[in-house]
């Protein structure tokens, strides 16, 4: 037998194993890497979690969900929001470099704000409520409001934004105040386009959260803050939404 024809033999052999090892491993799908999260969130007291008697709110209560989700390893949460703050409060917290540089780690932001400027409204005419005084100061709002997008997707082009959209808070407590429903549902309308017009940037719309009854109480003592099983409803609301996405990628 030839040289040659060894050769030819064994160089047959080492490639018939090299193409029944890459065949062993076919069909395998790798796991997905693991990864940490990072949530910042910026507005009102219903972000800062007021209301809530567990201390968590909505926004500990999406990343104690994230958490349990098995390709996630960590979530670390930067939450700036306070209570009584209006669009104009906001846009000055915006401009506090921790504030820009917690915004610019996150994979997620969150954010709610308007119903101050809201209630303002509902105070300075309550004995004589019209739809008038609502909807002058609404298109005020709105500019504020595409104000605080924009400086926020200044910090952070790639993270997802959701804003959790305003509710009536005296739907049981003052029924007559039947306005307020009109009033927050254009508000929220005229949040949405604002939105619409940023990228990665979506409403949770939890209205009808707090117009339905419930033989579970929804709202804190106060009558105006949700209590921790009102924050679980948002916080349910808002991570169904997430999820209609992917998590971020790295």
């Amino acid at each position: 037998m030839s040289i040659r024809f060894i050769s030819v033999v064994a160089a047959l052999v080492c490639l018939l194993s090299a193409c029944t090892g890459g065949n062993a491993g076919a069909g395998k799908t790798a796991a997905a890497p693991k990864r940490s999260i990072v949530i910042a969130a910026v507005g009102d007291s219903l972000t800062e979690g007021v209301g809530d008697q567990g201390g968590k709110g909505y926004v500990g209560m999406i990343a104690e969900k994230l958490k349990n989700s098995s390709d996630v390893t960590s979530v670390k949460v930067k939450n700036y929001a306070v209570k009584g703050y209006r669009t104009d409060d906001l846009l000055k917290k915006l401009e506090e470099k921790k504030v820009q540089d917690g915004l610019k780690d996150a994979d997620y932001i969150f954010l709610t704000i308007g119903g101050n400027d809201l209630m303002k409204v509902v105070r300075q005419h309550f004995s004589h409520l019209t739809l008038q005084p609502f909807r002058s100061e609404q298109k005020a709002f709105e500019q504020r409001f595409a104000k605080i997008l924009t400086e926020i997707r200044k910090q952070n082009g790639r993270a997802d934004m959701i804003y959790v959209g305003m509710y009536n808070p005296f739907t049981f407590t003052l029924s007559e105040l039947r306005e307020v429903d009109q009033v927050v549902g254009e508000w929220n309308l005229g949040a949405e386009r604002q939105l619409k017009k940023i990228p990665n940037a979506k409403m949770a719309d939890i209205a009808d959260i707090f117009e339905e009854y419930s033989d579970e109480k929804k709202m804190a003592d106060d009558d105006f803050h949700p209590n921790q099983f009102g924050y679980a409803l948002i916080a349910k609301r808002v991570y169904d939404q997430m999820r209609q996405e992917e998590l971020p990628t790295e």
